[in-house]
């Protein structure tokens, strides 16, 4: 958990100002002993679903991944790696309920591999029984390099990332600062 800096305390004193006694109500990420139970995510990461959503309309892929993605990003401890132990579990935490739940969450687990944004093991007869998250931010610059991504997308992903200070990687991976 990071410490409270200056906006922190002015932000807070606006929300008081708003809405008098509403720290009680909201998630405060710097409580380390009441925070429990929420995952840290990058800032980008609507924009990056957005490209996803954006490949597989260019690939003509039905459906969209970027539920089952969240709930990938939802379940990391911060090393990246995410043990399925129930497909069932998984597929409806994303959002799939039907008879065809898991297929449909292995089918969108398999979009986001063809599109890079994460590695899969087989576990015992699991097809997906290890996920490794990577680094969204290299991933969508990977796909800039190789002119996927729209221009406005790119505009749009490059102007936010650098109003929440965020270093976007070169295409190797390596930062641009």
């Amino acid at each position: 958990m990071r410490k409270k800096n200056k906006q922190d305390l002015k932000r807070e004193g606006v929300r008081e100002q708003l809405w008098p006694g509403s720290g009680q109500e909201i998630w405060d990420p710097t409580d380390s002993e009441k925070t429990v139970g929420f995952a840290t995510v990058s800032r980008l990461l609507p924009l990056v679903n957005h490209l996803i959503r954006l490949l597989c309309k260019k690939k003509n892929i039905s459906g969209d991944p970027t539920a089952a993605y969240l709930d990938l990003w939802c379940r990391d401890w911060g090393q990246g790696i995410i043990t399925v132990t129930d497909e069932n579990d998984f597929a409806y935490s994303s959002g799939y309920a039907s008879t065809r739940a898991v297929r449909t969450w292995r089918e969108h687990i398999a979009h986001l591999v063809a599109f890079k944004f994460v590695r899969v093991k087989k576990d015992g007869n699991k097809e997906v029984g290890q996920v490794l998250l990577l680094n969204p931010l290299a991933v969508c610059a990977q796909h800039q390099a190789a002119d996927c991504v729209p221009e406005e997308w790119w505009s749009a992903f490059v102007r936010r990332a650098k109003e929440i200070g965020a270093a976007l990687p070169n295409a190797h991976g390596e930062s641009n600062e």
